[in-house]
């Protein structure tokens, strides 16, 4: 065997490899001027005041199928530390059971509710798949609505598997992992960036700001790529609040069937939230 031919050989592919990275890839630039999907059109951004935060373009769409829907942006204002309680939700979508997609969500005291999804930017006519993720082919978007919208598309819309756990979190670092979240978004708003689908994902996205605000809470796992499994993790760490056995928490924290039967609730309002968590 030639060993000289086979590392010529080698360093041809890797040159080649290199260069069609460059080529398509490298030299690609996240933009915020694309002509975007209807529910990606609008980028968050929080105007931080003394008293008071008001977040723009929050999304509060109602869906009624996914290509039948009403479009609504507007304006919400909150104080950060009226903060209560953190939620951490798991969005089935795939047969596979280890595809999922994770969102934080935020309780206030006055029985209002905010949820945070980071994803991926389409333009119209796009469709995410985790191969064209790898390569910059969409921008990351740190979405803010109302659970009616977020959680409503995935559990009347779509028909999806939905979770909705509670989180156990001292109360100076809840109102940390907000104002590190709200950072982030603003971060984006200023600067766009590329989704990745390994290093740049909703749950490496949240990770990454939970491990900032407290470092190593959540330590590396490989269920961090196959998120439908991360439950499991964050009970054993204790992040999520323990509600019986591991079975049992899942079960308590199950949410799709009584969206449906409860539907929606009206625009402007918080109805879809509470009845959720009956």
């Amino acid at each position: 065997m030639d060993w000289k031919l086979i590392a010529g050989m080698t360093g041809a592919v890797i040159l080649l490899a290199i260069n069609f990275w460059w080529l398509s890839v490298g030299r690609k630039k996240a933009r915020h001027d694309r002509d975007w999907a209807p529910d990606n059109a609008q980028l968050a951004r929080f105007e931080m005041g003394e008293d008071s935060v008001t977040l723009h373009n929050r999304r509060d769409f109602t869906w009624r199928t996914t290509r039948d829907y009403d479009q609504n942006w507007d304006d919400w204002s909150f104080d950060p530390k009226d903060i209560k309680d953190i939620w951490y939700v798991v969005d089935y979508f795939h047969k596979i059971r280890g595809m999922a997609h994770t969102m934080l969500g935020f309780e206030f005291t006055d029985n209002r509710f905010l949820m945070a999804s980071f994803e991926v930017r389409r333009e119209k006519g796009e469709k995410f798949h985790p191969w064209t993720g790898l390569w910059n082919e969409f921008e990351l978007i740190l979405i803010w609505a109302t659970e009616r919208d977020l959680l409503g598309v995935r559990t009347n819309a779509r028909g999806n598997d939905v979770y909705l756990y509670p989180c156990d979190v001292l109360p100076e670092k809840k109102t940390a992992l907000l104002q590190a979240m709200m950072q982030r978004t603003n971060q984006l708003a200023e600067v766009p960036e590329f989704y990745n689908t390994i290093t740049s994902t909703c749950t490496t996205s949240i990770t990454q700001i939970v491990n900032r605000v407290t470092p190593g809470r959540v330590p590396f796992t490989w269920r961090a790529y196959l998120p439908g499994y991360s439950p499991w993790t964050a009970w054993k760490r204790g992040i999520l609040t323990k509600r019986g056995s591991f079975k049992e928490t899942i079960a308590a924290a199950a949410i799709s069937e009584k969206a449906k039967a409860d539907g929606l609730g009206e625009p402007g309002t918080h109805d879809f939230s509470i009845n959720v968590r009956k």
